[in-house]
């Protein structure tokens, strides 16, 4: 093949430039932290918890798509992925546009799969029906959007069709918009059930890091949208695209970090129980709230306000048949048993507990 006629920048054989570079080392430091953190929540899942729970499958399934997502993009290098427009000649575009539509379609998907993952979590954290419908609901609408644009992606707005480039950079638009709300909403949603808990400010942080981490996605999330919005108006595709895709491998694989991460609590207090994250200190004592599998709904067990008293009433006829004192009235002595049930006031608490730890 003579290379003469080929511009300078798609010479066979050509080093990845720094932009490139940069995606391969971006990807395998955020998938390398996926890789142990999965490796953690499996060795938990079949050491301590002795059971694999849905939302690690759904985030197994997210982490290959991950991978795929990866080998698109380097497929993409291969055709141009990263370089200036100018660099490329028509059959690179071409075979750019061929590749290019599985790496959206992987794309639109990976950050559904993630947020479906974590609301499987959030859903037992509360049995109202309110709050369950709510997070059906949040599930149904994400899952109704990516099936959307990934049917757009495929079909109207196809990169081998000519002219879909506004129809694609409007599809990116409403993705990332849509995946900023949603991000969003998986945060907020279980912030009133939290702190609607009746313990100590801390053990209520505790709860709320652990939630809030399978959601730090949203910061890549809004990172991401200033490079969609230059896309619109950018004939540099191929090289702005790049830097939208740095972003996008950071989003991904940090939604399976977060979404893994959330639910470590029986491995932090079985090996880490110096943090006392989930322990409350009274009366000078230490109490451990909620175990791995002794979840309870929110409204279960046994009412706080329900605590049993028993009272007794007795003479002090103890030992003395006499009841009379020495100056001849009678003294009545009573006693007070008061018995507060075990676990009592706990129920709210253990239920959340129980959710996080895969009960």
């Amino acid at each position: 093949m003579d290379t003469s006629q080929l511009p300078p920048g798609n010479a066979p054989g050509l080093a990845y430039n720094s932009l490139q570079n940069s995606t391969v080392v971006s990807f395998g430091v955020t998938y390398g932290f996926c890789t142990v953190l999965l490796g953690l929540r499996y060795f938990q899942a079949l050491s301590l918890v002795k059971k694999v729970e849905l939302d690690l499958v759904i985030l197994t399934i997210a982490y290959g798509a991950a991978l795929v997502y990866f080998i698109t993009l380097v497929l993409l290098m291969g055709h141009g992925w990263g370089r200036h427009m100018s660099e490329l000649n028509m059959t690179d575009l071409i075979n750019f546009n061929k590749t290019l539509l599985p790496n959206t379609i992987t794309y639109l998907c990976i950050p559904a799969v993630t947020k479906l993952a974590m609301l499987v979590v959030l859903f037992k954290i509360n049995p109202s029906v309110v709050y369950r419908c709510l997070v059906v609901g949040l599930g149904i609408a994400i899952f109704a959007y990516t099936v959307t644009l990934t049917t757009i992606t495929g079909v109207p707005c196809n990169p081998l069709k000519e002219g879909t480039t506004k129809c694609l950079m409007d599809v990116a638009l409403a993705q990332a918009v849509l995946n900023i709300a949603s991000d969003l909403a998986v945060v907020a949603l279980p912030i009133p059930t939290i702190f609607s808990l009746k313990f100590p400010l801390k053990q209520k942080m505790s709860v709320c890091c652990l939630l809030a981490v399978g959601s730090g996605v949203v910061i890549c999330s809004i990172a991401r949208l200033p490079y969609v919005l230059i896309l619109s108006h950018d004939d540099d595709l191929t090289y702005t695209e790049a830097i939208l895709g740095v972003w996008s491998i950071v989003e991904v694989n940090l939604g399976i970090i977060c979404g893994a991460a959330m639910r470590l609590k029986p491995l932090i207090v079985r090996y880490l129980p110096q943090l006392g994250l989930f322990s409350s200190r009274r009366g000078g004592g230490s109490k451990s709230y909620g175990s791995w599998g002794a979840g309870k709904d929110l409204g279960g067990g046994t009412d706080p306000r329900k605590t049993q008293h028993s009272y007794q009433l007795h003479s002090v006829q103890k030992g003395s048949a006499n009841p009379l004192s020495d100056d001849g009235n009678i003294r009545v002595h009573h006693e007070y048993n008061i018995r507060k049930e075990k676990g009592a006031g706990r129920p709210a608490w253990t239920a959340v507990m129980g959710a996080l730890a895969g009960s």
